[in-house]
């Protein structure tokens, strides 16, 4: 009967031993989760790193609304930032002033400085995500200006100024850090990732500030080299597949505009080889549906129709022919050509073209051509008779 117990007692004491418990815990009333992050270059080349925190305790009950906050929390959320010799150090001595733990698990976005991305951004990028919780879904941006400025500016649409980042980078070309990283590091591809910025607009003559994304960056290797204008970003749409349910506006001849909404968009590559060098077609298919006549002409008509078609292709064309001619003439292969010759002809890509790509992309010849195509033809605005 001794023995028994002496066992029990034994086996007992050894359980115990693997029973950890919460050694480790933390409290979420000791955390401060982070939403958003944002990294700028300071003078003497510091680095200084703003977060985005929400305050709970702001945002529920009645009365409550979108925007506020800025470093003096008065709204639902908080913002601050820390100054450092590298973004690590920035990162250390913002935690000094928190009394919470800063918990990044949950950031959605990540927004690098004008500055910085024009400095080389890959760094910044690595550094971030040491940090265990991070998750390489996060959307990245850069911003116009700085970084810290964007996540201070309020919305009117959500409580966060993070989480209106984030939906409107769902909405349109939302570049997580995976995608960017992977852009880096495939030979003969360059990453495009979407701009955020302060735009100015008034409402009953009082002005004010909302956050905008209408344009992008183009990289070369990790360093911004250009921003798109608009013509230009319609064309880094078409190359990514992503102009269903964009609009295109163009010129009937001198009578006045029409307006498209792409409901289906295809873009193909063709390569072949002529004198010794690569030669790419890019074929684009787009399908829309006529959303504005201005000159209101009947597109029923064979011979208006041709006429409205052919203005669409054209536009279609020099958008997407605007942008290759920029971005190559800086040497910036943001189509991927380069991308393609790795993968389907890598023995030719390692022995020709790899070691100069970016200089031989000035000379390449890239031919656009468009297949389009217009439906509802018969949209020419409301009319009413006696």
């Amino acid at each position: 009967m001794k023995n028994r117990t002496l066992l029990l007692f034994i086996w007992t004491l050894l359980s115990s031993i693997l029973l950890t418990a919460c050694w480790d815990r933390r409290e979420i009333n000791d955390l401060a989760f982070v939403i958003a992050t944002g990294v700028d270059t300071e003078k003497e080349g510091k680095y200084r790193t703003a977060v985005q925190v929400p305050l709970p305790s702001a945002m529920g009950g009645s009365g409550s609304s979108g925007g506020g906050g800025g470093t003096g929390g008065e709204g639902p959320y908080y913002v601050d930032s820390g100054t450092g010799k590298n973004i690590r150090d920035s990162n250390m001595n913002l935690q000094n002033r928190m009394s919470r733990s800063l918990y990044f698990a949950h950031r959605r976005v990540v927004v690098i400085g004008e500055d910085l991305a024009e400095k080389g951004m890959e760094g910044a990028i690595n550094v971030i995500l040491i940090q265990p919780q991070s998750r390489l879904s996060t959307f990245l941006l850069i911003s116009k200006g700085d970084a810290s400025e964007i996540l201070s500016t309020q919305s009117k649409l959500e409580q966060l100024p993070g989480e209106a980042i984030r939906e409107m980078a769902k909405n349109g070309i939302g570049m997580t850090v995976k995608d960017v990283l992977q852009d880096l590091e495939r030979p003969g591809k360059e990453p495009i990732i979407p701009v955020i910025e302060k735009a100015k607009i008034e409402i009953k003559g009082k002005a004010t500030e909302e956050m905008e994304m209408s344009s992008f960056a183009i990289l070369k290797g990790d360093k911004v080299i250009f921003t798109t204008n608009s013509k230009e970003s319609r064309a880094v749409l078409w190359l990514l597949d992503s102009m269903r349910g964009k609009s295109v506006t163009f010129p009937y001849g001198d009578e006045g505009e029409l307006n498209i909404k792409i409901i289906q968009s295809k873009l193909n590559r063709q390569f072949s080889i002529v004198r010794g060098k690569p030669r790419f077609t890019l074929t684009v298919k787009a399908t829309g549906t006529l959303m504005e006549n201005e000159p209101n002409v009947s597109l029923e008509d064979p011979k208006v129709y041709t006429k409205a078609l052919a203005s669409f292709e054209k536009e279609i064309k020099s958008e997407i022919s605007a942008l290759l001619d920029h971005s190559h003439s800086e040497g910036s292969d943001i189509a991927g050509f380069g991308w393609y010759l790795y993968k389907n002809h890598n023995k030719r890509w390692e022995r020709e073209w790899k070691k100069d790509w970016g200089n031989s992309l000035k000379d390449m010849e890239v031919k656009v051509t468009v297949d389009g195509e217009i439906q509802r033809l018969t949209n020419t605005g409301l009319k009413f008779k006696e």
